[in-house]
This record gives structure tokens, C-alpha cells and sequence, in this order.
């Protein structure tokens, strides 16, 4: 009499050779899925103004709408600094937000810089931070974006358009530093300093602030690399990024 296990386990079917491969093909497809998104998404972070910012100093020239391949972009050229480009925003008639001079619309210009790893500072003019912000997210730039609006009331507008994006605030005082972080809570913020601000203004904004914005100084009392020896800056705008570069590393 056979035993009752090994009658069931002769019974058995024997799994189909083709069924197994197929479940290995699966498995292995959704491996490689899981690996590239995980690359890609480290590939997205890595362009981001924080990582851009724990890698060097950023660099931002004036951009314009007219062309974002060679006219824009030629700006930066021999610039070995991150790049990023200072953008001013328009509305038009019917609604849309276009880049000036020119008329090209944001949405066309965020996808190039998205494919070019080009970081954006955004003037917001008259245009709505809202609608702004919704462009910027849709491109998948969120976190390659600096928003600077003109007063307090579009400060505030631009916080509340974005609990991630990056705004710029001014900061001229010790008050306005203190201002500034009350105001802006737990959304990232960038200060903004003329560089005529003393290095103690810098030091207190830099305990504070994800990045210090300041524009290239313009005295013959202290080289480039002194300036910023003396000062945590991140972003430096200017309208001569290969001379500053020049004289930052003549300085050095």
C-alpha cells in the first residue's frame, strides 16, 4: 500500500518550464524598473540647487526670452561654477507667462533648462506666483528654481504659491533677517543681501537661510576671493560671469 504523501505528491502537476520563465522575466523587468527610477531620481537630486550649492559656488548671469540654446546659454560659457540663469517673467494678454525680452513662454524655457541641468532665478514682476509655481511643478524644476518677487505682499504671495520652492527674500538688517524667518516658517527661503551688507549680516542669515544670494562686488578696495572669504555666499549674480570666475581664481 503506498503511503498517502507520496500518492498526493505524485499527483502533483509538474510547474509548466515556460510559467517559471515567464515569473523570472517579471521579476527581473521590475527589478531593473525599481534601479532606474531610483537612478534617475538620485540623477534629478543631484542637479538641484542644495546639491549645486554643496559643490561650489553658483554663478547666475541674466537671461533673456529670446533664445535659451546659444544666445542664453553662450552667457555662461568657460564659467566652471554650477550655472544658473536670471530669468524676468511677463503676462500676457491672454494669461500666459512668457520670459522678457522676447516671448518665449516660461513653460518652453523651464523644459530647456530642465534638459540642459540649467538652475532658474525667476523675477516674478506683475506675473501670479501661483500660476508660476504650477509651470515650474509641471516641469518638474521645483527644486531648480529661486523665486524673487519685487515687495513684501509678493514675498508672501510667492510662499504661499509653493510649500517647496525656493524664495528669495531681501534682507537689509538684523530685523529684516529676524523678519525673514518668522515669515517664512518652515518653507525654504533664500536671503537676499547687497553686498554692501556687512559680514556680520551674512554670518547671522547663513544660520537661517538654505542659500545667501548676493551680487558681484564692485570695489577696488578688496579682490573677489576676499569678498567672499569673508562672507558664506552661494549664489553670486552677475552680469560678467566669465570675468568674475577670472578674478575669483586669479584671487585664489
Amino acid at each position: 500500500m503506498s503511503h498517502p504523501e507520496l500518492t498526493m505528491d505524485a499527483q502533483k502537476p509538474h510547474a509548466n518550464p515556460l510559467k517559471r520563465c515567464l515569473g523570472k522575466a517579471v521579476l527581473a523587468i521590475g527589478v531593473c524598473a525599481l534601479t532606474g527610477f531610483g537612478l534617475a531620481l538620485h540623477q534629478s537630486k543631484a542637479y538641484g540647487i542644495m546639491a549645486r550649492i554643496h559643490h561650489g559656488l553658483v554663478v547666475c548671469a541674466p537671461g533673456t526670452g529670446l533664445s535659451m540654446t546659444p544666445a542664453s546659454t553662450g552667457l555662461l560659457s568657460g564659467v566652471s561654477s554650477p550655472a544658473m540663469l536670471r530669468l524676468e517673467l511677463a503676462t500676457q494678454v491672454d494669461g500666459r507667462v512668457i520670459v522678457v525680452p522676447g516671448s518665449n513662454q516660461l513653460s518652453e524655457v523651464l523644459a530647456s533648462s530642465r534638459r540642459a541641468h540649467t538652475l532658474l532665478m525667476l523675477d516674478l514682476n506683475d506675473t501670479n506666483p501661483t500660476d508660476v509655481a504650477q509651470l515650474v511643478r509641471k516641469a518638474r524644476m521645483r527644486d531648480r528654481v529661486v523665486l524673487v518677487a519685487q515687495d513684501h505682499d509678493g514675498v508672501e504671495a510667492a510662499l504661499q504659491a509653493d510649500s517647496a520652492m525656493m524664495v528669495a527674500i531681501p534682507i537689509n538688517s538684523t530685523r529684516d533677517a529676524y523678519a525673514a524667518h518668522r515669515m517664512a516658517g518652515h518653507h525654504p527661503y533664500a536671503a537676499y543681501l547687497s553686498p554692501t551688507a556687512a559680514p556680520d549680516l551674512f554670518a547671522l542669515v547663513h544660520r537661517d537661510a538654505e542659500a545667501i544670494i548676493t551680487e558681484n562686488p564692485r570695489t577696488a578696495h578688496f579682490s573677489t576671493a576676499e569678498f567672499l572669504a569673508e562672507r558664506p555666499v552661494d549664489i553670486v549674480v552677475t552680469e560678467q560671469p566669465a570675468q568674475f570666475t577670472q578674478a575669483l581664481t586669479q584671487g585664489n
